[in-house]
Formats: C-alpha cells, sequence, structure tokens
C-alpha cells in the first residue's frame, strides 16, 4: 500500500514513487530538473525532499562526469610514463657525459704529473752519470795537458 502526503501547495507526493514526476507547481508544471526549479520565480509549493534530490542526482551527475575525467587523464599520464621518448635521457646523458670527461681529464692530468715526475728523475739520473763520466774524461786528460800553459787565452794557442 503506497502512503501519500498533500502539502499546502497542492502537490501529492507519494512515498515508493519517483519524486521527479509527482512533484507539481500551482501553475500545473512539472518538474522534472534543476533547469526546471530554475525556470520558477519562487520555490514555494516546491517539496523539499524533491529540491534535495535533483541537486543530488546534479551532483552525482558531475562527481561521474569528474571521475571520468581524472580516470582519463590518469590514463593519459599513465601512457605518457610508459612511452621512453629519448628526450627523457638527454639530460641525464649529458650530465654522464660531462662528469666522465672531468674525471678522465683529472686522471690524465694526474698521470701526466706523475709521468713528468718519472721522466724528470730519469733524466737527472742521466744527467749525473754524463756529468760524471765528463769529469772523468777532464780528469784523466788534465794530467797530459798540464806541460801547456792554461793561464794564456785560447785564442793565443793558435
Amino acid at each position: 500500500m503506497l502512503a501519500s502526503r498533500v502539502y499546502r501547495s497542492g502537490a501529492v507526493l507519494r512515498l515508493g514513487c519517483s519524486l521527479r514526476t509527482l512533484a507539481t507547481v500551482p501553475q500545473g508544471k512539472q518538474i522534472k530538473s534543476l533547469e526546471d526549479l530554475a525556470s520558477l520565480d519562487t520555490l514555494e509549493g516546491v517539496d523539499p525532499e524533491l529540491i534535495k534530490r535533483l541537486i543530488n542526482e546534479k551532483t552525482q551527475e558531475y562527481n561521474t562526469q569528474d571521475e571520468l575525467k581524472l580516470l582519463k587523464d590518469m590514463q593519459r599520464e599513465q601512457e605518457r610514463l610508459n612511452e621512453v621518448p629519448l628526450k627523457r635521457f638527454t639530460r641525464p646523458l649529458w650530465m654522464f657525459i660531462l662528469m666522465a670527461s672531468t674525471f678522465y681529464l683529472g686522471a690524465h692530468l694526474v698521470w701526466w704529473k706523475l709521468e713528468y715526475e718519472e721522466r724528470e728523475a730519469e733524466y737527472k739520473k742521466k744527467v749525473e752519470s754524463l756529468e760524471n763520466t765528463l769529469d772523468d774524461v777532464l780528469s784523466n786528460q788534465a794530467p797530459k795537458n798540464s806541460n801547456s800553459n792554461t793561464n794564456s787565452p785560447w785564442y793565443k794557442f793558435w
């Protein structure tokens, strides 16, 4: 059995039936959407439950649209993340090249420095051995040339 209620405005609300089609306004219009409510001059005589129901339906419709939009955006974002464009790797690649070049140049500079010190030590030993050889040769020749006049300039020798 359906219960019904009569309001002062003349609108009849039957419980268990759709609220959209049962509410009437004194002018004889049926309210089916929020746009119909907006076209009215006053809300007197309109069942508050009907207004609440229409607002909830519209809110649910907008929420559904927002959820669909959010899901589409999330899907696009996921597709964008699944793509691996070369553009995403250019900056890290340049950073790697820069760091590798810096490390290589630093290591090469250290290697040059060590190579220089090693060669310098080799050349010093060679110079010392040549100086010792020269001193030996000069010391062996000194007694043989002791008869000549060493105080005279070299150009007078001729």
